[in-house]
């Protein structure tokens, strides 16, 4: 890398930790957090003040909502005064004219007031109820004597998350994206979104000349034939193609193993990056990468040890696989000085 270029790198690094750190970002940040609580608020006393008192007793009130480890649906509600609480109960995920139904629990908390529960698996892929693209409203199904009462889910429940970590936005089986909401009508309603191609980062597997990456594909790039990718040197015009091998026993898995020791250059660090092109014209290419997780912090815990491979001309290199903000992968490959004795 020549030195001006390097310089620059420096600046852009040192200019981004120097915004991260100033008070201005971290009142930007305050600011967010206050307006998004105050939405909450304001949409909550929208539902309990306007909505719920609008109803007559034909809506249930959601005490809590969501959609956990990308495709498991969670659900309370409380359910208006005067339900049978011995009543079959059913969740309804209606969508146009297709409607998918579950088994619901109902149970008095201590409290007195009588709710309903369930946990449901989203998607047929996954096993659970066949939820496709699209828009569904929810609803709970109350068998009275004589009659079948739907009963209208109002609010969002949306849970306050804190610590480490935050909800799975994508679904580990299918790659769909699973996100809860509410009509201007204060309806609960899931969004289910297509699967955004990516090409996902299973297990780095480490060996004495080289490195095994097995990745999974998502999305229009999943399928077809032997996927290619791209070892390309950072700062550098240097591309390297590779083909994958398929993983035995899941169609969208692969394995790329990259020969470290017959392309790498020992006098100098260099950085890698592995990336698919696309078929679509003008497409930027996938970089494989660590993005279907729950972590805030995912450079944290997803840093693979340190190896060393033997290059071609039995110099050893130091390997540091390692992630970006992005989540794209890099090798960096550092030659090791040889030791004097």
């Amino acid at each position: 890398m020549t030195a001006p270029r390097h310089a620059l790198r420096v600046i852009k690094k040192s200019a981004r930790i120097a915004l991260r750190r100033s008070p201005a970002w971290k009142v930007g940040q305050q600011v967010r957090r206050r307006v998004g609580t105050g939405i909450a608020n304001g949409r909550d006393t929208y539902v309990d003040s306007l909505l719920m008192p609008a109803a007559h007793g034909s809506a249930a009130r959601v005490q809590y909502a969501a959609v956990l480890d990308g495709h498991t649906l969670n659900l309370q509600a409380v359910l208006p005064a005067g339900t049978p609480e011995a009543a079959p109960a059913h969740l309804v995920l209606v969508n146009g004219a297709t409607a998918v139904r579950t088994e619901a629990r109902l149970e008095r908390t201590t409290a007195g007031e009588l709710t309903a529960t369930a946990t449901v698996l989203l998607g047929a892929e996954a096993g659970g109820l066949p939820v496709n693209v699209g828009r569904w409203h929810l609803a709970l199904e109350v068998e009275r004597p004589g009659a079948t009462v739907r009963l209208r889910l109002l609010g969002d429940g949306a849970p306050a998350y804190s610590g480490p970590t935050r909800p799975l936005a994508v679904c580990p089986v299918t790659g769909r994206r699973h996100r809860l909401g509410i009509t201007p009508a204060g309806q609960l309603r899931l969004t289910v979104a297509a699967a955004e191609p990516r090409a996902e980062v299973l297990r780095i597997e480490r060996s004495f000349s080289g490195v095994d990456v097995l990745f999974a594909l998502y999305g229009a790039d999943a399928g077809g034939t032997r996927p290619v990718v791209e070892l390309a040197e950072q700062d550098r015009r240097g591309v390297l193609r590779h083909t994958a091998e398929p993983l035995p026993g899941d169609d969208s898995a692969w394995r790329l193993s990259v020969p470290l020791a017959r392309v790498l250059d020992t006098s100098r660090t260099q950085t890698w990056s592995l990336r698919l092109p696309r078929a679509a014209r003008g497409a930027r290419p996938l970089e494989l990468g660590r993005r279907g997780h729950d972590l805030r912090a995912p450079r944290q815990v997803f840093t693979p040890p340190k190896f060393t491979v033997r290059a071609a001309d039995g110099t050893f290199v130091q390997i540091k696989p390692q992630y970006t903000r992005r989540g794209a992968l890099r090798l960096v490959c550092t030659p090791r000085a040889p030791s004097t004795r």
